[in-house]
């Protein structure tokens, strides 16, 4: 999808039915201007609901062995206490998982494998407002050369707030950019504690942790699966821009089983079955 004729933003579909963002106007007064990103809408906010053709491949890369970081940044009590553990739980439970394993389809022959390698910490006040592209890309560039890592092309960087941010109707997007001359795929990952439309709801009572940390959860999947399989937002999504964790944004059929616990996850896109899958 196209804003205005330059925002190349890919729409992350998400909820069954609701008001539609439909004026160019109005998106672009919630989208920074740097795109391109892929937003994950919250519920309700979704231009049509998923479903339809499948996936396309259009040759972009895609992260068939990845390595996945956290930062968090802002106050740490501004999360619920049980948020960093438990996003470190699902970051360590996916490798191996049946989960995971649906994006195998789109790996190009290879098979899709993660390991969680650490956590990072910025104790400064994040924006107050939806960050650019740039302002995110700076900041992993920033913690990575503090700590003396060097930064990696096929890393995923979750970016975590301790606020979320004003005048938006997204939950979370995922981009990427540069650092040192280095490609990089980050994620934006706002403190969705109490946001309603990004609040999954507790169907099954698959673990004990708290709604925010449950609700975090869930959008950490979808952007997890995305940032794999269309990293650099040129590899898997179908003919009208969703992704594979947009066509089946907001839709749960049971717990998912990790290989350390189970989590509410939403369903994924996938091209063998030609529909939602939970695994």
């Amino acid at each position: 999808m196209k804003t205005n004729g330059l925002l190349a933003v890919f729409a992350l579909l998400a909820g069954c039915g609701g008001t539609g963002i439909d004026s160019p106007s109005q998106e672009s007064q919630e989208l920074d201007s740097d795109a391109p990103r892929h937003v994950h809408w919250q519920r309700g906010f979704a231009h049509h609901q998923g479903g339809g053709s499948n996936l396309i491949d259009h040759g972009g890369p895609v992260l068939t062995a990845d390595s996945t970081y956290a930062i968090w940044w802002g106050a740490p009590t501004a999360w619920p206490s049980d948020t960093q553990s438990g996003i470190d739980a699902l970051f360590n439970g996916l490798n191996g998982t049946s989960f995971l394993g649906v994006a195998n389809q789109y790996m190009r022959g290879g098979t899709a494998t993660s390991s969680f390698v650490r956590d990072f910490f910025d104790s400064s006040s994040p924006p107050s407002r939806s960050p650019s592209n740039s302002t995110l890309a700076n900041e992993v560039c920033a913690v990575l050369n503090t700590n003396g890592v060097p930064p990696s092309s096929t890393a995923i960087y979750f970016i975590y707030t301790s606020n979320f941010p004003s005048h938006v109707n997204f939950c979370a997007f995922h981009t990427f950019g540069t650092c040192n001359g280095v490609t990089i795929q980050f994620a934006y990952m706002p403190n969705t504690t109490g946001v309603a439309g990004c609040d999954p709801g507790n169907l099954f009572g698959c673990n004990s942790f708290s709604q925010g940390t449950r609700s975090l959860a869930n959008v950490t999947s979808h952007e997890y699966m995305e940032a794999i399989t269309d990293p650099d937002l040129n590899a898997w999504f179908d003919s009208s821009g969703q992704e594979n964790g947009d066509k089946c944004a907001w839709r749960f059929q049971s717990c998912v089983t990790l290989t350390n616990g189970s989590w509410q996850l939403q369903e994924e896109w996938s091209n063998a079955a030609g529909g939602c899958v939970q695994q």
